[in-house]
């Protein structure tokens, strides 16, 4: 039915059509083979031996899977078949694939049966438009917000699982795995990042990629990097001030339990900045420590928090702001004509056939040479929905942004 012969003949709206049918077809097999692999293990019960070794050891003789993958494979399948029934019929139709129920198996497994399962009802009710990532982000988030008690408790119980890894890759490299607490590493690797930037900026001609490598390199073993200094820049809904037990968002990183602000706030010697947010996930207030204020350039960076083309999740920080409307066309220097875009999807929107337009400030609409249109809007900083909003006060002149040239 679908030969090269007949793929060659199709256009491109076809092609698109065809995909997303092939999409559909393959999550109703992963379906029936979530299905089958839990009836296998109520088949060959081994409650002595606990798990579902037995059934595992016989699958993965059956398919030449190693021992660990098909114990892997049977408990999930196990669990989404039990606790998570709803999500297997969703994946049977196709509305989701097989990498977004383990990733739901997966991040629930530390929460109570009830909890988990609300937190399915909440993930199947805005499925549309995310990425793997974007939905194993929105999991992470809801399952702190949903048990913001349990969500100290699991990241002491994982801080105490800190650890370094070496693995060996081809021909003489490898792989170096470090294992700690969210906001540790992103302040190392925006340490690095900025050695790697200053290097290139000195004449380097290395990618960004291998200069990160050589900086990590010389900060750990001849005491490089002294005297460089970062930000992490930390969203909270501005109730944590009042002592609300809410988690916020560690920029370059995601959801943050509370704990990790109060750690930020009391301990950590890297320089932070707090951003304050309004009851739907807005921003509200910029600062440093002791100083609030922001420019256009980093209301815009926040504002997006990722490059503005559907699915790319490149960081704003390393994006270009772009004129929606060229400024040569006309388009003003300002918070609905600006956003951020990778340097790819930069130089993509002027191709033929593209376009783009931004309806309000951060609501951008891709066309694509086909006519398909694409819808990306502001993700809050903070999301809300299973906190009563307080009273909205008058932000005008918290939310104040000065209008300034963009950087290139």
């Amino acid at each position: 039915m679908f030969s090269a012969e007949v793929i060659a003949e199709m256009s491109d709206v076809e092609t698109l059509d065809l995909l997303r049918e092939l999409e559909r077809r393959q999550a109703a097999l992963d379906a029936a083979k979530v299905r089958a692999l839990a009836h296998m293990a109520r088949l060959r019960p081994d409650l002595d031996a606990g798990g579902h070794r037995f059934a595992g050891a016989e699958v993965g003789a059956a398919l030449t899977w190693t021992p660990a993958q098909a114990a892997t494979q049977v408990t999930r399948a196990v669990r989404l078949t039990t606790l998570f029934p709803t999500t297997v019929d969703a994946l049977a139709t196709g509305r989701i694939d097989l990498a977004r129920a383990h990733a739901l198996a997966e991040i629930t497994a530390t929460l109570s049966d009830e909890h988990a399962r609300e937190v399915e009802t909440w993930i199947l009710a805005r499925h549309e438009h995310k990425t793997i990532a974007g939905w194993r982000q929105a999991l992470r988030a809801k399952k702190d917000r949903i048990d913001p008690d349990g969500a100290d408790r699991r990241r002491e119980l994982r801080r105490r699982e800190r650890r370094v890894d070496l693995y060996v890759a081809e021909d003489g490299m490898a792989h170096f795995d470090v294992y700690d607490t969210g906001e540790r590493l992103r302040a190392v690797y925006l340490v690095v990042d900025k050695m790697a930037r200053t290097m290139r900026a000195h004449g380097s001609p290395e990618t960004l990629d291998t200069l990160r490598a050589d900086a990590l390199y010389d900060l750990v073993v001849h005491g490089g990097g002294r005297g460089v200094t970062v930000e992490l820049q930390v969203a909270v809904p501005y109730t944590v001030l009042l002592g609300a037990n809410l988690g916020g968002t560690l920029d370059g990183y995601g959801s943050v339990p509370n704990i990790t602000i109060r750690e930020l706030i009391s301990e950590h010697d890297t320089h932070w900045r707090r951003i304050l947010t309004d009851p739907v996930g807005k921003v509200l207030e910029v600062s440093t420590r002791r100083h609030p204020g922001a420019d256009l350039t980093r209301h815009i960076r926040l504002r997006d928090q990722t490059c503005r083309f559907p699915g790319c999740h490149r960081p704003a920080v390393s994006c270009e702001l772009d004129h929606t409307i060229p400024h040569s066309h006309g388009g003003t220097t300002s918070a609905p004509n600006l956003g951020c875009l990778c340097l790819f999807h930069h130089k993509l929107k002027d191709q033929p056939g593209w376009r783009l337009k931004q309806t309000r400030p951060g609501l951008f609409i891709w066309t694509t040479p086909t006519g398909e249109t694409h819808t990306v809007d502001q993700e809050p900083l903070i999301h809300y929905d299973d906190t009563p909003a307080p009273r909205q006060r008058d932000t005008r002149q918290l939310a104040t942004v000065r209008e300034e040239p963009a950087p290139f």
